[in-house]
Protein backbone atom coordinates (compact mmCIF):
# COMPACT_ATOMS: atom_id res chain seq x y z
CA UNK A 1 0.00 0.00 0.00
CA UNK A 2 2.99 2.32 -0.37
CA UNK A 3 2.61 2.84 -4.12
CA UNK A 4 -0.23 5.45 -4.05
CA UNK A 5 1.72 7.67 -1.66
CA UNK A 6 4.81 7.46 -3.84
CA UNK A 7 2.94 8.52 -6.99
CA UNK A 8 1.10 11.26 -5.09
CA UNK A 9 4.34 12.78 -3.85
CA UNK A 10 5.88 12.61 -7.30
CA UNK A 11 2.98 14.44 -8.94
CA UNK A 12 2.80 17.13 -6.26
CA UNK A 13 6.52 17.91 -6.31
CA UNK A 14 6.91 17.95 -10.10
CA UNK A 15 9.03 21.07 -10.44
CA UNK A 16 11.89 19.78 -12.55
CA UNK A 17 11.60 19.00 -16.25
CA UNK A 18 11.38 15.22 -15.87
CA UNK A 19 10.65 13.08 -12.82
CA UNK A 20 10.85 9.29 -12.82
CA UNK A 21 9.40 7.42 -9.81
CA UNK A 22 11.34 4.60 -8.21
CA UNK A 23 10.90 1.17 -9.77
CA UNK A 24 8.46 -0.96 -7.81
CA UNK A 25 9.12 -4.57 -6.98
CA UNK A 26 7.49 -7.32 -8.94
CA UNK A 27 6.01 -8.86 -5.77
CA UNK A 28 3.67 -5.87 -5.31
CA UNK A 29 1.85 -6.79 -8.51
CA UNK A 30 1.71 -3.20 -9.83
CA UNK A 31 2.89 -2.40 -13.37
CA UNK A 32 6.03 -0.35 -13.91
CA UNK A 33 5.07 3.19 -15.00
CA UNK A 34 7.47 5.93 -16.16
CA UNK A 35 6.11 9.40 -15.41
CA UNK A 36 7.70 12.23 -17.42
CA UNK A 37 6.51 15.71 -16.49
CA UNK A 38 7.98 18.62 -18.47
CA UNK A 39 7.48 22.29 -17.75
CA UNK A 40 8.72 25.22 -19.87
CA UNK A 41 8.59 28.73 -18.47
CA UNK A 42 9.40 32.16 -19.85
CA UNK A 43 9.55 30.96 -23.44
CA UNK A 44 8.39 33.05 -26.39
CA UNK A 45 7.98 31.85 -29.95
CA UNK A 46 7.63 34.29 -32.84
CA UNK A 47 4.78 32.41 -34.47
CA UNK A 48 1.00 32.93 -34.47
CA UNK A 49 -1.23 30.75 -32.37
CA UNK A 50 -3.06 29.16 -35.28
CA UNK A 51 -1.51 26.15 -36.98
CA UNK A 52 -3.19 26.39 -40.37
CA UNK A 53 -1.93 29.08 -42.74
CA UNK A 54 -2.65 30.19 -46.29
CA UNK A 55 0.00 30.57 -48.95
CA UNK A 56 0.18 34.17 -50.14
CA UNK A 57 2.15 36.28 -52.56
CA UNK A 58 5.36 37.95 -51.47
CA UNK A 59 3.68 41.35 -51.36
CA UNK A 60 5.21 44.71 -50.51
CA UNK A 61 5.89 46.53 -47.28
CA UNK A 62 3.19 49.20 -46.80
CA UNK A 63 4.22 52.84 -47.20
CA UNK A 64 2.25 55.21 -45.00
CA UNK A 65 1.44 58.29 -47.05
CA UNK A 66 -1.50 59.57 -45.02
CA UNK A 67 0.42 60.67 -41.93
CA UNK A 68 -0.55 57.70 -39.76
CA UNK A 69 1.18 57.53 -36.36
CA UNK A 70 -0.12 54.09 -35.39
CA UNK A 71 2.59 52.00 -33.75
CA UNK A 72 5.24 54.75 -33.88
CA UNK A 73 5.08 55.87 -30.22
CA UNK A 74 5.65 54.16 -26.88
CA UNK A 75 2.62 52.56 -25.23
CA UNK A 76 3.97 50.34 -22.43
CA UNK A 77 7.67 50.89 -21.65
CA UNK A 78 10.03 53.80 -21.03
CA UNK A 79 12.43 53.17 -23.94
CA UNK A 80 12.05 51.56 -27.33
CA UNK A 81 13.66 50.82 -30.68
CA UNK A 82 12.08 52.09 -33.92
CA UNK A 83 12.74 51.50 -37.61
CA UNK A 84 14.33 54.59 -39.15
CA UNK A 85 15.03 53.48 -42.72
CA UNK A 86 12.66 52.22 -45.40
CA UNK A 87 10.22 49.42 -44.65
CA UNK A 88 11.66 45.93 -44.61
CA UNK A 89 10.79 42.29 -44.04
CA UNK A 90 11.96 40.68 -40.81
CA UNK A 91 11.93 36.95 -40.17
CA UNK A 92 11.05 35.26 -36.90
CA UNK A 93 14.62 34.02 -36.47
CA UNK A 94 16.02 37.55 -36.72
CA UNK A 95 13.54 38.85 -34.17
CA UNK A 96 14.42 36.03 -31.81
CA UNK A 97 18.13 36.88 -32.03
CA UNK A 98 17.37 40.52 -31.19
CA UNK A 99 15.08 39.39 -28.39
CA UNK A 100 17.84 37.28 -26.82
CA UNK A 101 20.28 40.20 -27.00
CA UNK A 102 17.87 42.50 -25.13
CA UNK A 103 16.94 39.91 -22.51
CA UNK A 104 20.59 39.71 -21.39
CA UNK A 105 20.20 43.26 -20.10
CA UNK A 106 16.68 42.86 -18.71
CA UNK A 107 17.21 39.78 -16.54
CA UNK A 108 19.52 41.52 -13.99
CA UNK A 109 17.03 44.40 -13.59
CA UNK A 110 14.49 44.78 -10.81
CA UNK A 111 11.01 44.29 -12.28
CA UNK A 112 12.50 44.39 -15.77
CA UNK A 113 10.09 43.69 -18.60
CA UNK A 114 10.21 43.57 -22.38
CA UNK A 115 7.27 44.23 -24.70
CA UNK A 116 7.25 42.76 -28.20
CA UNK A 117 5.21 44.91 -30.57
CA UNK A 118 5.41 42.69 -33.66
CA UNK A 119 3.71 39.46 -34.66
CA UNK A 120 5.09 37.33 -37.48
CA UNK A 121 1.83 36.57 -39.26
CA UNK A 122 3.03 35.99 -42.85
CA UNK A 123 3.98 32.45 -43.84
CA UNK A 124 6.91 32.21 -46.27
CA UNK A 125 6.93 29.19 -48.57
CA UNK A 126 9.96 28.22 -50.66
CA UNK A 127 10.82 25.64 -53.30
CA UNK A 128 14.06 23.81 -53.90
CA UNK A 129 16.84 25.14 -56.08
CA UNK A 130 16.78 24.35 -59.81
CA UNK A 131 13.13 23.33 -59.63
CA UNK A 132 10.89 23.59 -62.67
CA UNK A 133 8.19 26.23 -62.73
CA UNK A 134 4.64 25.38 -61.77
CA UNK A 135 3.16 22.58 -59.66
CA UNK A 136 2.44 24.64 -56.59
CA UNK A 137 4.07 27.28 -54.49
CA UNK A 138 6.25 25.14 -52.25
CA UNK A 139 6.41 24.06 -48.65
CA UNK A 140 6.37 26.19 -45.53
CA UNK A 141 9.77 27.53 -44.48
CA UNK A 142 9.47 30.28 -41.84
CA UNK A 143 7.34 33.14 -40.49
CA UNK A 144 7.83 36.76 -41.46
CA UNK A 145 6.43 40.23 -40.73
CA UNK A 146 6.35 43.41 -42.83
CA UNK A 147 7.62 46.41 -40.85
CA UNK A 148 6.88 49.92 -42.22
CA UNK A 149 8.95 53.01 -41.52
CA UNK A 150 8.49 54.34 -37.99
CA UNK A 151 7.26 51.09 -36.46
CA UNK A 152 8.38 50.28 -32.90
CA UNK A 153 9.72 46.75 -32.45
CA UNK A 154 10.54 46.45 -28.74
CA UNK A 155 9.86 48.37 -25.53
CA UNK A 156 11.54 47.88 -22.17
CA UNK A 157 11.18 49.13 -18.62
CA UNK A 158 12.72 48.51 -15.20
CA UNK A 159 12.94 50.05 -11.75
CA UNK A 160 16.73 50.48 -11.94
CA UNK A 161 17.01 50.78 -15.73
CA UNK A 162 19.39 53.52 -16.89
CA UNK A 163 19.15 55.14 -20.29
CA UNK A 164 22.69 54.08 -21.21
CA UNK A 165 21.86 50.44 -20.50
CA UNK A 166 18.75 50.66 -22.69
CA UNK A 167 20.73 52.29 -25.51
CA UNK A 168 23.36 49.56 -25.41
CA UNK A 169 20.73 46.82 -25.38
CA UNK A 170 18.90 48.26 -28.39
CA UNK A 171 22.18 48.91 -30.21
CA UNK A 172 23.06 45.21 -30.06
CA UNK A 173 19.52 44.27 -31.05
CA UNK A 174 19.61 46.60 -34.06
CA UNK A 175 22.87 45.06 -35.26
CA UNK A 176 21.08 41.71 -35.66
CA UNK A 177 18.17 43.12 -37.69
CA UNK A 178 18.00 44.42 -41.26
CA UNK A 179 17.62 48.18 -41.63
CA UNK A 180 18.60 51.24 -39.61
CA UNK A 181 17.03 51.80 -36.19
CA UNK A 182 16.79 54.62 -33.68
CA UNK A 183 16.40 54.91 -29.92
CA UNK A 184 13.16 56.52 -28.69
CA UNK A 185 11.74 57.53 -25.33
CA UNK A 186 8.48 59.04 -24.12
CA UNK A 187 9.48 62.52 -25.32
CA UNK A 188 10.27 61.42 -28.90
CA UNK A 189 8.05 62.57 -31.73
CA UNK A 190 6.11 60.12 -33.87
CA UNK A 191 7.81 59.28 -37.15
CA UNK A 192 5.48 59.42 -40.16
CA UNK A 193 8.13 59.12 -42.89
CA UNK A 194 11.83 58.95 -43.62
CA UNK A 195 12.39 62.64 -42.85
CA UNK A 196 9.11 63.79 -41.28
CA UNK A 197 7.83 63.73 -37.71
CA UNK A 198 4.57 64.61 -36.00
CA UNK A 199 3.61 65.63 -32.48
CA UNK A 200 0.87 63.33 -31.24
CA UNK A 201 -0.34 65.81 -28.62
CA UNK A 202 -1.01 68.49 -31.25
CA UNK A 203 -3.10 66.32 -33.55
CA UNK A 204 -6.67 67.73 -33.56
CA UNK A 205 -9.32 65.25 -32.48
CA UNK A 206 -12.10 64.89 -35.02
CA UNK A 207 -15.63 63.85 -34.10
CA UNK A 208 -16.45 61.62 -37.04
CA UNK A 209 -20.07 61.20 -35.94
CA UNK A 210 -20.71 64.92 -36.27
CA UNK A 211 -18.94 64.99 -39.63
CA UNK A 212 -21.13 62.13 -40.82
CA UNK A 213 -24.34 63.86 -39.75
CA UNK A 214 -23.34 67.03 -41.60
CA UNK A 215 -22.42 65.22 -44.82
CA UNK A 216 -24.21 61.86 -44.62
CA UNK A 217 -23.52 59.08 -47.08
CA UNK A 218 -26.16 57.03 -48.85
CA UNK A 219 -25.56 54.04 -46.56
CA UNK A 220 -25.94 56.18 -43.44
CA UNK A 221 -29.19 57.68 -44.71
CA UNK A 222 -30.63 54.22 -45.36
CA UNK A 223 -29.75 53.15 -41.82
CA UNK A 224 -31.42 56.20 -40.30
CA UNK A 225 -34.55 55.81 -42.44
CA UNK A 226 -34.88 52.16 -41.46
CA UNK A 227 -35.52 53.30 -37.87
CA UNK A 228 -38.62 55.25 -38.84
CA UNK A 229 -41.99 53.68 -37.82
CA UNK A 230 -43.16 53.52 -41.44
CA UNK A 231 -40.36 51.12 -42.35
CA UNK A 232 -40.38 49.22 -39.05
CA UNK A 233 -43.92 47.95 -39.75
CA UNK A 234 -42.68 45.84 -42.67
CA UNK A 235 -39.97 44.06 -40.70
CA UNK A 236 -40.22 40.35 -40.05
CA UNK A 237 -42.36 39.57 -43.11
Amino acid sequence: MIAPNIFGNVLKSSISKSVTPPILSIRSGLPLINVNISNIRYKHEYAPRFKEFSKKHKGRVPVRIGGSVKGSTLKFGDYGIRLKSEGTRITAKQLKEADDAIMRYIRPLINGKLWRRLSTNVAVCVKGNETRMGKGKGGFDHWMVRVPTGKILFEMRGDDLHERVAREAFRKAGSKLPGIYEFVDKNSLARVGLHSFRDVNKIPKVNYFEELTKNPTKEYLNIMRSKEPMYREYRGR
